[in-house]
C-alpha cells in the first residue's frame, strides 16, 4: 500500500469515526428518551482498480427497529384501547345495577316492594301497611330514574370523549403530515432523518389506539395511513380532516352523531362505520348500543312493573250458536298500546296464536309480529282513533278473513269469535288486556305507577311517538292519587257498595302479578332473542338484568386485561428492539476513540514519511 493510500484510508476512517461517535455520544445522551431509537452509522467503502481504499461513504444513519413487532405493537394498540374502553364503562354500568346480593340494587328494592305488599295482604286494613307499600314503590322508582339518568350522563360523557378524540386524531394527522414534509426536505438535502422517524413513530403509536389503522410507506418515502375499510386518513402528504357534531341531547333509544371523515379531494365517509377497534369505536358503540341496551333494560322493568300492577284481563264470554261456540268480547275499553289474545285450533289441528295490538296513530299499520314479546303470535294492529267499538270490530273481522273463524260484530260492538265445526276449527281463548282509566270499580288492577314525562300519564304501553316505553324508566313515578289517599291500594269497588277496608282481594291480585305472573319480555332489551325471549316473574327479569350486567363487565374485564397482557408484552419487545444499551454503546464508544487514534497516528506517521521524503530530495 502506497503511503497516498494509506493516508486516504486513515483520513477516510477519521472521518467515518469521527460521525459514528457523534452518533453514539447521541445514543448515550438519549438513553432515556422515551421513543429514541438506537442509531448507527451506514458505511460503504470503495476500492480502485488496485484494491486501495477509495472513499467510503457514511452519510445514512440508521435506526435499530424491528419494523415486524412494531407493526404488530401498534396494531395491537387498537384492540387494547377498544377493550380498556368498553370494560371502564361497563364496569360503571355493572356498579350502577348493583348485584344479587348487595342489599341495594333493584333486586332488593324490588324485593322490599314484595314484602311490603305481602305485609298489606296480610293487614289490607292497616294505615302502616299500605304507607309502607306506597314508600317502597316510590323507592323503587326513584332508583329507575337515577339509574337511568346515571346512564344518560354516561352516554353523554361517551359522546364528549368522542369530540375530544375526534380532535385529538385531527392534530396527531396534522402533525404526522408535517414531518413528512420535513423528512421529505431533510432526504432531499441529505441530511439525516432518524430522530424525525422517531417523532413520527410516536405520532403514529398514539394514532393507532385510537383507530385499526393501516400504515404503509409510499415511494416517496412518506406514509399513507387508511383505516381498517380503506377511508384515507393520510395520502401524499395531505391529512384528511375529521369532523364531529356533539350530540347535545341524546334521543332515549337513539344514536348520537357520528365522526366525519372529509378526505383533501373533498370525499367524506362515517369514520365509526369503517372501523372496527380502537378507543373511538369502543366509545360510540358504549353511546349508541351497550348504554342504550342498559337503558332499555330499565325501561322493560319499568314498563312491565306498571303494567303487572295496573292492566286487567277482560274474559270473553262464552257463547254458542248451535252447532258452533265461541266467545264474545267487549273491546270497549281498549286504550292505545291495549292488546286482545286470541288462541284456536286451525284446521290442520295446530294451535295459533293472534294477538291484536290497539293504536290511535293508522300510519303505524301494519305491525310486525315481533311487536309483542311473544315468540308464538301473529300480530295485527287495530286501529282505534274513532272510538268506536264497532269499527275495532271490523278490522279485527277484515285481519282474521283468510281463516276458518266465523268472526263478526254480535250487534252491540262486540268482538264475536266462533270455531266452525264442519271446517273444523274451534276457539280455544279469548281474552284482552286493559288498563283502567279510574282508580276504582274497573277492576283489581290498579296504576300504582304513572308516567310523569309530561304532567301524569296513565301508563298503557301505546306505540305511538316511538313509544312510550322507551325512556319510561326515566319518568316513571308513583300516582299522585295513591300518594294522598294509600287505601286505593285496599279500595277497588265503590259501587253499588264499597269493598270492606279488611278485604285483601287488591292487595293478593297486586303480589301476584309481581311473583307469580309469568309473561314473556322484550329480546330487544337484550335478554333472550326474538326467537326464544325470556319467559319468567318480573322478579326473575330484574335479578336476569342484573346477572347480565354484571357477566358482561366481567367479560369485558377479562377480555381488556388480556389483550392488555398482549400490548405490554409486545411493547416490551418492541422497547428492547430499539433502546439503547449504554453498557454496549461506551463500549463500542471506547472502541471508535481507539481507532479514531489509530487513524490519527497512521496519518501522523504519513506526514513524518512525506517529511523524510521532501528533505531528502
Amino acid at each position: 500500500m502506497g503511503l497516498t493510500s494509506a493516508l486516504n484510508t486513515a483520513l477516510f476512517g477519521l472521518t467515518y469515526n469521527q460521525k459514528q461517535i457523534d452518533v453514539t455520544a447521541s445514543n448515550i445522551a438519549n438513553a432515556d428518551t422515551a421513543g429514541y431509537t438506537t442509531k448507527s452509522v451506514s458505511a460503504n467503502v470503495f476500492f480502485d482498480g488496485r484494491g486501495n481504499v477509495s472513499g467510503i461513504l457514511s452519510t445514512e444513519v440508521r435506526r435499530a427497529v424491528d419494523e415486524n413487532i412494531q407493526a404488530s405493537y401498534f396494531g395491537s394498540l387498537a384492540e387494547t384501547n377498544y377493550a380498556s374502553q368498553i370494560s371502564s364503562f361497563t364496569d360503571r354500568l355493572d356498579d350502577l345495577f348493583g348485584t344479587l346480593d348487595d342489599g341495594s340494587g333493584l333486586n332488593s328494592l324490588m324485593t322490599d316492594y314484595a314484602n311490603a305488599l305481602s305485609a298489606l295482604v296480610n293487614d289490607p286494613g292497616g294505615n302502616a301497611a299500605q304507607k309502607e307499600v306506597v314508600a317502597a314503590a316510590d323507592a323503587f322508582a326513584r332508583q329507575l330514574n337515577n339509574s337511568y339518568q346515571a346512564i344518560e350522563d354516561m352516554r353523554q360523557q361517551a359522546d364528549t370523549l368522542l369530540r375530544e378524540q375526534t380532535e385529538d386524531v385531527n392534530d396527531l394527522l396534522k402533525n404526522i403530515e408535517e414531518i413528512d414534509e420535513q423528512i421529505r426536505e431533510a432526504r432531499t438535502a441529505g441530511v439525516s432523518v432518524g430522530d424525525l422517524l422517531d417523532q413520527r413513530d410516536r405520532y403514529v403509536e398514539q394514532l393507532s389506539g385510537y383507530l385499526d389503522i393501516e400504515v404503509d410507506e409510499e415511494s416517496s418515502g412518506m406514509l399513507r395511513i387508511t383505516t381498517h375499510a380503506g377511508q384515507q386518513l393520510l395520502s401524499n402528504n395531505q391529512a384528511s380532516v375529521l369532523s364531529f357534531a356533539p350530540t347535545n341531547y341524546l334521543q332515549p333509544g337513539l344514536s348520537g352523531n357520528s365522526v366525519v371523515i372529509t378526505s383533501a379531494a373533498g370525499t367524506t365517509t362515517n369514520l365509526i362505520a369503517g372501523s372496527e377497534s380502537g378507543s373511538m369505536v369502543a366509545l360510540a358503540e358504549m353511546r349508541d348500543e351497550v348504554l342504550v341496551e342498559a337503558q332499555s333494560q330499565l325501561d322493560t322493568i319499568a314498563a312491565e312493573l306498571s303494567l303487572s300492577m295496573s292492566n286487567v284481563t277482560v274474559p270473553g264470554q262464552a257463547v254458542t250458536i248451535a252447532p258452533d261456540d265461541g266467545y264474545v268480547l267487549d273491546v270497549s275499553g281498549l286504550q292505545a298500546g291495549n292488546t286482545i289474545s286470541l288462541t284456536y285450533t286451525d284446521t290442520a289441528g295446530d294451535t295459533q296464536n293472534v294477538t291484536f295490538v290497539a293504536v290511535n296513530d293508522a300510519s303505524l299499520l301494519p305491525l310486525s309480529d315481533d311487536t309483542t314479546a311473544r315468540a308464538d303470535d301473529t300480530v295485527y294492529g287495530v286501529d282505534i282513533s274513532s272510538g268506536t267499538p264497532a269499527l275495532y270490530v271490523a278490522q279485527i273481522v277484515a285481519a282474521l278473513g283468510a281463516t276458518s273463524l266465523q268472526v263478526s260484530d254480535d250487534g252491540s260492538g262486540n268482538l264475536q269469535v266462533l270455531g266452525d265445526v264442519t271446517a273444523p276449527t274451534s276457539v280455544e281463548a279469548l281474552s284482552a288486556s286493559v288498563t283502567p282509566t279510574a282508580n276504582t270499580d274497573q277492576g283489581l288492577g290498579l296504576s300504582i305507577f304513572v308516567d310523569a314525562a309530561d304532567g301524569e300519564e296513565i301508563f298503557t304501553d301505546a306505540l305511538e311517538n316511538g313509544g312510550q316505553r322507551v325512556g319510561y324508566a326515566g319518568s316513571i313515578a308513583v300516582n299522585t292519587a295513591l300518594k294522598a289517599d294509600s287505601s286505593l291500594l285496599v279500595t277497588y269497588q265503590t259501587v253499588p257498595e264499597e269493598n270492606s277496608d279488611n278485604d285483601a282481594s287488591r292487595a293478593e291480585y297486586l303480589l301476584e302479578q309481581l311473583t307469580n305472573a309469568s309473561k314473556a319480555f322484550d329480546a330487544d332489551a337484550g335478554i333472550g332473542n326474538t326467537a326464544s325471549p325470556y319467559e319468567g316473574t318480573l322478579m326473575t327479569y330484574v335479578n336476569q338484568v342484573i346477572s347480565y350486567q354484571g357477566n358482561q363487565a366481567s367479560d369485558a374485564s377479562a377480555y381488556a386485561q388480556a389483550k392488555e397482557t398482549l400490548t405490554t408484552n409486545l411493547a416490551i419487545r418492541y422497547e428492547e428492539s430499539y433502546s439503547v444499551n449504554v453498557d454496549a454503546e461506551m463500549a463500542f464508544l471506547i472502541e471508535l476513540e481507539n481507532a479514531y487514534a489509530a487513524n490519527a497516528r497512521v496519518m501522523q506517521a504519513v506526514n513524518e514519511l512525506f517529511d523524510v521524503l521532501l528533505n531528502s530530495v
